[in-house]
């Protein structure tokens, strides 16, 4: 193996162990209770209605 491939696969691990993991359990305690389902679901909303708001002003505006 090159010092390329030693290093790239150095990187790919650490992304595994320091992102990708963290965030699929991350996504496992929050889908496993419904009530924060719910609470998740109900501010992805109102972010996205808050997000298009401010792109509908800035189109009037212009």
């Amino acid at each position: 193996m090159t010092y390329k491939q030693i290093e790239a696969s150095r990187e790919v691990r650490l992304w595994i162990g320091q992102v990708i993991v963290p965030a699929i359990v991350a996504g496992a305690v929050v889908v496993s209770t419904p009530v924060d389902i719910y609470t998740i679901v109900t501010k992805c909303k109102y972010f996205k209605d808050t997000v298009t708001d401010k792109f509908k002003r800035k189109e009037k505006s212009l």
